[in-house]
C-alpha cells in the first residue's frame, strides 16, 4: 500500500512527518496518506521524493525475485555498508549475488553504495582490477549527486588500489581531488581526516616528508577537534616514519610509540608487528640496542605466534638478525639470516652478512656479500646507502680505483634520486 511505503522510507530516512511534511503539506495530510485515508497527487509525491531522497517508483516498488520490500533492500544497503566499514567482508558474499544495482526502485546513491561496496569487498580479495571496474560505475554515478559521501568514498579506495599497484603520483591526484571536494564543501568529518592521513602517506612514499607531516597534523588536529581518535594508527605511524627519514629521532620515537598504543587496542596484529619492529630500527639507530632487541623480539615472537604469512615478515626475521649481531651474538644472526637469504630479493640480507663479515674481520667475505646485495631490487635509497660500504671494503683491500668508483656511483645515484624527489 501507498502509505505504508510513504511510512516506511520516511523512517528509514529518520525523519518525522513534522519534518517530511513541511513545505510541502500538513502534517496532518501526511498523517491521512500513511493511513491510507487519502491518495496524494503525483506533484505532492514528486516533493515528497525529493526530500526522502528516492525516486516515485520508490512509493510502490519491491523485489520480485526476493519478495523484498523497498525498505528491507535499503536496510540490507546500509547493513552491508556498516560491515565494510568495519572490514568485516566475510559476511558480504550472499550480499553481492543480489545485484541490487540493477534494480530501478532504489535510489542513485544506494546504486553507487552498491558499487563501493563491491569494489571494497573486491579490494580486500586483492582483485584490483574489478575493484577500479566497480570504483567506475560507482564514480560516474555519484559525482553528481549532491550528497558527497560514496564519492568521497569511492576516491580514498581508488587512491589505496593506486598505492597498491605502484602509481603513488595517481594516489595523490585522486586523494587531492577528494581533499579539494571537502574543502569546497566545508565537510569536517572522519573522512576529511582519513583523506588527510592517506595523503600524508603518499607524499612520504615520494620523499616528501615535511609535506606529508604537514597533511598529518592538520589530520590529527581535526580529530582532536572531533573528539575521536579515527585513522590514528596510520597517521601516527606515517608519522613516526617521516621523522626517523628526517633523523629527528625524539620526535620519531614519540609517533611510532603512539601507534604501537594504537595497534595494542586490536590485540596482536600485522600493523602491531610493523611499529614495533619500526620502533626497534629507531632504537638501534640510537645505540639503545637492548631496548631495540626488547621490541624486535615481540614483533618476531608474534609473527611466529600467529603464523603470519606475509612479504614483509622476512624484513623482521632480518631486522632481527641485524640486531642480534649487533649485540655480539654473531652465532645465532647468521642461522636466521642465512635462512632468509635465498628468498631475499631486495638485498638486505646479504647486506647484513656483509656486515656480519666484516665484524669478524673477513673483509673478502664481506665484499663478496656485498656486492651480490647490489644485485637486489630494493630501493633506491639503501643502494644509495649500501655503495659506500663497498667502497670502503676496496679502500682497505687496497683497491682505490674500484673504491672511488664507488663512492663516485653513490654520489650520482644521490643526486639522481634527489633531483627525482623534487
Amino acid at each position: 500500500m501507498l502509505g505504508q511505503r510513504v511510512k516506511e522510507l520516511r523512517n528509514a530516512a529518520n525523519l518525522t512527518q513534522q519534518q517530511l511534511a513541511e513545505g510541502i503539506i500538513s502534517r496532518t495530510y501526511l498523517s491521512l496518506i500513511e493511513k491510507n485515508s487519502v491518495h496524494p497527487s503525483t506533484n505532492v509525491l514528486k516533493k515528497l521524493s525529493v526530500r526522502l531522497n528516492c525516486t516515485l517508483d520508490d512509493f510502490t516498488a519491491t523485489s520480485a525475485d526476493k519478495n523484498l520490500s523497498l525498505l528491507d533492500i535499503k536496510k540490507d544497503i546500509k547493513w552491508a555498508e556498516n560491515h565494510v566499514m568495519l572490514h568485516e567482508f566475510n559476511k558480504l558474499e550472499d550480499f553481492l549475488a543480489k545485484n541490487y544495482e540493477t534494480l530501478e526502485s532504489i535510489t542513485e546513491y544506494e546504486r553507487g553504495a552498491v558499487h563501493w561496496i563491491k569494489a571494497s569487498y573486491y579490494f580486500h580479495q586483492k582483485n584490483y582490477a574489478k575493484t577500479r571496474e566497480e570504483l567506475d560505475a560507482a564514480i560516474s554515478i555519484v559525482k553528481k549527486l549532491k550528497d558527497v559521501t560514496i564519492y568521497l568514498r569511492a576516491l580514498v579506495l581508488l587512491g589505496r588500489v593506486e598505492q597498491r599497484t605502484d602509481n603513488i603520483m595517481e594516489a595523490i591526484r585522486q586523494l587531492t581531488i577528494a581533499n579539494n571536494i571537502t574543502i569546497f564543501e566545508n565537510i569536517t568529518n572522519t573522512s576529511r581526516v582519513t583523506i588527510l592521513g592517506s595523503l600524508g602517506e603518499y607524499y612520504r612514499l615520494i620523499g616528501e616528508n615535511y609535506v606529508a607531516l604537514n597533511l598529518c597534523e592538520d589530520a590529527l588536529s581535526l580529530s582532536s577537534r572531533l573528539n575521536t581518535y579515527h585513522f590514528g594508527f596510520e597517521i601516527e605511524n606515517t608519522m613516526g616514519k617521516a621523522y626517523h627519514v628526517l633523523k629527528n629521532y625524539d620526535k620519531a620515537e614519540v609517533h611510532v610509540r603512539r601507534a604501537i598504543a594504537y595497534a595494542e587496542l586490536k590485540g596482536p596484529s600485522l600493523e602491531l608487528v610493523g611499529a614495533r619492529t619500526n620502533l626497534a630500527i629507531l632504537l638501534m639507530e640510537v645505540g639503545r640496542l637492548d631496548e631495540a632487541y626488547d621490541n624486535i623480539k615481540i614483533a618476531f615472537e608474534m609473527i611466529e605466534e600467529n603464523g603470519y604469512d606475509v612479504p614483509f615478515v622476512m624484513n623482521v626475521r632480518l631486522r632481527y638478525g641485524q640486531i642480534l649481531s649487533k649485540l655480539g651474538r654473531i652465532d645465532e644472526a647468521k642461522a636466521l639470516v642465512k635462512e632468509q637469504t635465498d628468498k631475499d630479493e631486495a638485498g638486505f640480507a646479504n647486506e647484513i652478512m656483509g656486515d656480519i663479515s666484516v665484524k669478524e674481520g673477513n673483509l673478502q667475505g664481506a665484499l663478496t656479500y656485498y656486492l651480490e646485495a647490489l644485485k637486489g631490487d630494493d630501493l633506491p635509497i639503501y643502494m644509495v646507502q649500501l655503495r659506500p660500504k663497498v667502497a670502503d671494503i676496496y679502500k682497505q683491500l687496497g683497491q682505490t680505483d674500484k673504491a672511488m668508483e664507488h663512492y663516485e656511483k653513490s654520489i650520482t645515484e644521490y643526486k639522481s634520486l634527489v633531483n627525482d624527489m623534487l
